[in-house]
């Protein structure tokens, strides 16, 4: 997996994402251009077109301080590169709303609105053979409270029935 750090200033980010906390002791030593993310972005972004990928599910949660269903692990189903359908996995109720739901490309458009807004604390992992991400905790503002969010998909699978 590619993963990436980048730092602008120091500061220690909320408790909640105890990762990012972790993680800001090496930051400390890190160059604070966002270049490689940007670099790293477009690789991603190039190795999941290249993948054609426009059936597929997978399971995503959302760390923040947020509406509490937003934080819920959901099962997301994409068909033609439109979000189709979504469960919610603790308890296997269909989720409604389906439209404010992600679809990979739209959570390329989060990282890269992370890297234009230059967040304090950014961090993006991909998945090596199609390039979706897979782990990305950003922590927006320097020494805010409550602005920190990570987002994780695991479970990817084509819908033609091979996984990845």
């Amino acid at each position: 997996m590619m993963k990436y750090l980048s730092t602008r200033r120091r500061s220690l980010p909320s408790s909640v994402l105890w990762s990012l906390a972790c993680l800001t002791v090496a930051a400390t030593a890190c160059s604070d251009a966002l270049g490689p993310h940007e670099d790293d972005l477009v690789a991603a972004r190039a190795s999941w077109a290249a993948a054609d990928a426009d059936d597929y599910r997978f399971e995503f949660q959302r760390f923040c301080f947020c509406d509490p269903n937003s934080v819920r692990l959901t099962r997301i189903e994409v068909s033609g590169g439109t979000v189709s359908s979504a469960i919610y996995l603790d308890v296997g109720e269909p989720v409604t709303g389906l439209s404010s739901l992600p679809t990979i490309e739209s959570l390329f458009d989060e990282i890269e609105a992370a890297i234009d807004g230059e967040a304090y604390l950014l961090m993006a992992d991909y998945n090596p053979a199609m390039g979706y991400p897979t782990d990305v905790p950003i922590d927006f503002i320097e020494n805010a409270i409550d602005d920190e969010m990570s987002f994780s998909v695991s479970a990817f699978q084509l819908l033609d029935g091979s996984g990845l």
